[in-house]
C-alpha cells in the first residue's frame, strides 16, 4: 500500500471515530494526490505532506477532511449557485462551517455567531439562501467570513459539474450524485431548527425528535465524577504478536501462543441511570441532543468497562420506558430509532422509586449514580437516595428547590439555541 493511502486511511478512520453515522460517506471517497485539499465527489485530493502532517496534528486535518465530506454529502460539488462564482463558493464554505460545528458538539466562535444569526431564519444550512444573503449589508465582509469557513479548494468542481450538464450515459462520476445524495439524508436532523412545542396531550403519548442544537457545555468531567476505580484486564495492544498467536495456532494443534492478560486500575463506569424528562414543557430537540452527546463522550472518553449496564428511563409523571444498553452499538441503535413518550406534566420521584426497585431486585449491584436531564419544573425526592444523583438543567431553576444532596449542572440555553 503506498504510503499516501495508509496514512488517507488513518485519516479517515479516526474522522469515523469522532462521527460513526459519516462512515458510508467517508467510504465513498478514496485519495488521490493533489497538490491542495478538495473533493471531486469521487476522490479526496490532498498533498502527501497533508497527510504527513495530520499524523503529528490530527485535529485540524480531520476537520478539513469532514469539511470536503459535508460538501459531497450536500451535493455542492454538482450544484451551480448562480452568477457570483465566488459568493456561491463561500455560501457553500459556510453551510458546511455551520453544519460541521454541529455535528461535532462545538460553539462557533464570536464573528461566526454573528454571520449565523444574521441569516434569515431557518436559512443557515442551505446554500442557495446563504448566497442570495451575501449581499453588501451582510454585518461581516466576504474576506473575513472566507477566512473563517474555507478550507479546501474548489476548482475540482468545474468538471464534476460539466459532466453533470453533459448527462452522458456511464460516464465517469456520473452516477456520484444519486450515491450522495443518500448520504445527504442522515444529515437532515442536523439542518434543521428547534421549534419550541408545548405537549397537550396525556402521559403516553408519542412524541417527534428534533434537532440536535449546539452547545458547549462538556459533560465529559461530570460523568467522570460517577467513575469507579476497578480492576481492569487486558491484552497489551504494543506487546501483542500476531506471529507467535499465528504460530501456535499452526504447529500446536490450534493452542495460541498469547501473552498472558495484564491488569490494570482504571476509573470507569459498570451501570449508570440516566433519565430523561419528557414533559410537555421539555424540549424534544434538546432531549435528542443530549443523548447524543453522552454517546459521543462515553466512546470518545472510553468512561464504560467492556460490560456495562446503562438504563435509559423516559418520564414526565410516571417511568414511561426503561431501556437497557449493555453496549455502545446498541446505544447508537437506541439513538437512531428514538422515540419518546410522554407528554404529561414533571414528577422526579416516580424514577428514583423505579431505579430504587431495580437495586432491590438486584437488576442492578454496582449503580454509579443517576443523570436527571430535564428543565427542573417538578417535584424531587424528599430523602436522598443511595447513589450520587445529579440534574442537568435546561434553564434557570429554583435554586432552593432543588435538594442539597443533588449535583446540578446549567446549560444555559440562550448558548445554542437558533
Amino acid at each position: 500500500m503506498a504510503d499516501g493511502a495508509r496514512l488517507y486511511q488513518i485519516l479517515r478512520g479516526r474522522l469515523y471515530e469522532r462521527l460513526p453515522l459519516l462512515a458510508l460517506a467517508l467510504g465513498l471517497l478514496d485519495w488521490r494526490e493533489g497538490e491542495k485539499t478538495g473533493t471531486d465527489g469521487r476522490f479526496f485530493y490532498a498533498p502527501i505532506s497533508f497527510l504527513e502532517q495530520a499524523v503529528r496534528s490530527p485535529e485540524g486535518a480531520e476537520k478539513t477532511l469532514l469539511h470536503s465530506v459535508l460538501h459531497a454529502m450536500l451535493l455542492h460539488p454538482w450544484q451551480r449557485g448562480g452568477v457570483d462564482a465566488q459568493a456561491w463558493s463561500l455560501a457553500c464554505d459556510m453551510t458546511v462551517g455551520f453544519l460541521a460545528k454541529r455535528l461535532l458538539g462545538q460553539t462557533l466562535d464570536e464573528t461566526q455567531a454573528k454571520a449565523f444569526y444574521a441569516l434569515r431564519k431557518g436559512t443557515a444550512f442551505s446554500a442557495s439562501a446563504v448566497c442570495a444573503q451575501l449581499d453588501g449589508d451582510f454585518p461581516v465582509p466576504r474576506e473575513t467570513l472566507r477566512a473563517l469557513f474555507a478550507q479546501d479548494d474548489h476548482a475540482l468542481w468545474n468538471t464534476v459539474q460539466e459532466q453533470a450538464r453533459l448527462l452522458v450515459s456511464g460516464a465517469d462520476g456520473a452516477g456520484a450524485p444519486a450515491l450522495w445524495r443518500r448520504q445527504k439524508e442522515k444529515l437532515l436532523p442536523f439542518m434543521q431548527e428547534e421549534k419550541p412545542k408545548i405537549g397537550t396531550g396525556t402521559a403516553g403519548v408519542k412524541l417527534t425528535v428534533l434537532d440536535s442544537p449546539e452547545n458547549k457545555v462538556r459533560f465529559a468531567g461530570l460523568l467522570r465524577a460517577f467513575s469507579v476505580l476497578r480492576e481492569n484486564r487486558h491484552v497489551s495492544d504494543a506487546d501483542f504478536s500476531y506471529s507467535w498467536y499465528a504460530y501456535g495456532m499452526e504447529h500446536y494443534n490450534g493452542v495460541a501462543l498469547i501473552e498472558p492478560l495484564e491488569y490494570s486500575e482504571e476509573r470507569k463506569l459498570r451501570e449508570l441511570a440516566i433519565v430523561i424528562d419528557t414533559s410537555a414543557s421539555c424540549s424534544r430537540g434538546l432531549t435528542g441532543w443530549f443523548l447524543r452527546a453522552v454517546h459521543d463522550i462515553l466512546l470518545r472518553e472510553r468512561l464504560f468497562f467492556d460490560r456495562f449496564r446503562l438504563h435509559i428511563l423516559q418520564c414526565d409523571c410516571e417511568v414511561q420506558q426503561d431501556t437497557l444498553v449493555t453496549n455502545l452499538e446498541e446505544f447508537q441503535w437506541y439513538l437512531d430509532h428514538l422515540e419518546l413518550y410522554g407528554g404529561g406534566g414533571t414528577d422526579f420521584r416516580p424514577a428514583f422509586s423505579y431505579v430504587n426497585d431495580l437495586l432491590e431486585q438486584g437488576e442492578l449491584k454496582e449503580l454509579a449514580g443517576l443523570l436527571y436531564f430535564t428543565d427542573g419544573k417538578g417535584r424531587y425526592p424528599a430523602k436522598r437516595p443511595d447513589y450520587r444523583t445529579a440534574f442537568l438543567f435546561l434553564e434557570d431553576y429554583d435554586e432552593a428547590a432543588v435538594p442539597p444532596w443533588a449535583m446540578r449542572l446549567l446549560l444555559e440555553k440562550e448558548e445554542f439555541l437558533n
